[in-house]
């Protein structure tokens, strides 16, 4: 039964770093096999052609036109690009996993630009499968590379180089039901992990029967995932230098028996085990997002999500008293949130490859980022560049919330914006390093942190085999930041 348990809380863990802000795990690929001779560089100069140079662009969203989705937002700036010149015509395709775009890239094939998770990269870039980009950061001053949030940027490099141009640019929140805390004698949010750890226990209920009414905090949910948790006390993976594993280090022992503890008090207290916790959480964590979210019919007091949830719950939730916080202090230190985004990246291939700089410039630049920042039914998408992020939050929130026909919800919408935006520009935010084994790294903390929810492993032993297994992999090839 313990390895059934670790198991499912395995699968609910693995992966999901890189796709905070989408939802759902992030999908990691193996690197695209590519033949041929050496990527080709920015200072290259291409043939003039007297038609247009053909660029194509692919993305991992669905191709919706509808309401302000990504894809209507890159077909419309498609057009205006286009009709700005007759040197470049970029077509935009959606609905691209990275597997497409391995199984192109492979083939010798477009795209020319693609969208794709950050920790990919590194396998990418060792496979002659992406464009180094670091010239065209370097030369290309319009563009600014320096307006690019430094969290995001950390993101986009590996080995020392740019091999991707960061998109989103998403954190955690804790989303609450306002009235439960309320109601357990907690009118405002808690601001040590303390105080969160008495007020998981406060407002946990259970059923007549013995059943789960309310859990205090789902530690599982969207998943359980031991990186927003390390950033949230202020763990770190990798020693300052790159070249050591800190997974031993006391803030990650902290992290992990926290999340501990909160198992061990639903089990002392209600004999709720793991199974039955991991159970609960596959009932509910289906209903996220929508009208049922636990968060909204209280089945749960709070949980971890992306901000995107936001806007979900201010059309939904216009009769729940739900708030968002962030993460209370740890001893000793400041709050601190997981930083993830989805990236663009150029084919190493791309027989075009500064025509297919110059598009993606233009697609991620400050003025085509403000326009695509009204988002999905105006509900706001969070860019990595300060610009837009300070625009959102000087003028465009204000304007998003206006827009909206019931005035509660625009209220609420504002006000969720602001509060997003105020932790994006001001928080202290933390992504995982991008080396050549950052998908060995995370498999390995998910598989081993698994077993110390099942009692398999103590934390101590959990973390150490982290240690032994990843070491040898940063030995053979550090963590190089670009030190431009």
């Amino acid at each position: 039964m313990k390895k059934l348990i670790a198991l499912l809380l395995a699968l609910v863990m693995v992966l999901s770093l890189a796709a905070c802000g989408s939802e759902k795990p992030a999908e990691t690929t193996a690197a695209p096999e590519v033949e041929g001779t050496d990527a080709p560089v920015a200072q290259e100069t291409e043939a003039p052609a007297a038609e247009p140079v053909e660029v194509t662009i692919w993305h991992l969203f669905g191709e919706s036109l509808e309401n302000g989705a990504p894809h209507a937002y890159y077909v419309q700036w498609a057009e205006r690009f286009n009709a700005s010149q007759n040197e470049i015509h970029v077509t935009v395709l959606g609905g691209k996993s990275a597997t497409d775009i391995q199984t192109a890239i492979a083939a010798g094939e477009t795209p020319d630009i693609f969208m794709n998770y950050w920790n990919n990269a590194a396998q990418w870039a060792n496979a002659g499968a992406l464009l180094d980009l670091t010239p065209y950061y370097e030369s290309d001053t319009e563009w600014n590379y320096k307006d690019i949030m430094p969290g995001a940027l950390a993101l986009s490099q590996y080995d020392g180089k740019f091999y991707s141009v960061p998109n989103s640019y998403s954190t955690t929140f804790m989303f609450y039901n306002a009235d439960i805390l309320d109601a357990a004698g907690w009118t405002e949010f808690p601001t040590t992990t303390d105080e969160l750890m008495q007020c998981i226990k406060d407002t946990t209920v259970a059923n007549e029967d013995g059943t789960i009414k309310t859990l205090g905090l789902l530690p599982n949910m969207p998943w359980l995932d031991t990186e927003m948790w390390a950033a949230a006390f202020n763990a770190h993976w990798i020693s300052e230098d790159g070249k050591t594993s800190t997974a031993t280090d006391p803030a990650n022992k902290a992290m992990f028996q926290f999340i501990l503890d909160i198992y061990k008090f639903y089990e002392d207290e209600f004999g709720w085990d793991a199974l039955t916790i991991n159970d609960f959480g596959d009932t509910v964590r289906g209903n996220r997002a929508t009208a049922n979210d636990p968060v909204l019919t209280g089945e749960v007091a709070m949980r971890w999500n992306s901000e995107n949830l936001a806007a979900t719950l201010a059309v939904h939730g216009k009769d729940v008293n739900w708030k968002m916080a962030w993460f209370p202090n740890v001893a000793g230190g400041e709050a601190r949130a997981l930083l993830t985004s989805n990236v663009w990246q150029i084919n190493a291939k791309s027989a075009n490859p500064d025509a297919a700089w110059k598009a993606l410039a233009s697609l991620t630049s400050e003025e085509n980022q403000k326009i695509m920042a009204v988002g999905e039914n105006n509900n706001g998408y969070f860019y990595a560049r300060r610009s837009v992020l300070e625009y959102m939050n000087e003028v465009l929130a204000d304007q998003l919330g206006a827009a909206k026909e019931d005035p509660a919800t625009g209220a609420k919408v504002t006000a969720n914006l602001k509060v997003i935006t105020d932790a994006m520009l001001n928080g202290n935010l933390q992504a995982f390093p991008n080396f050549a084994y950052v998908n060995e790294y995370l498999n390995a903390i998910s598989n081993y942190g698994g077993l110390i929810f099942t009692g398999d492993m103590t934390v101590d032993e959990a973390l150490q085999a982290v240690v032994d297994e990843i070491q040898p992999l940063l030995d053979e090839s550090p963590y190089i930041p670009y030190e431009g």
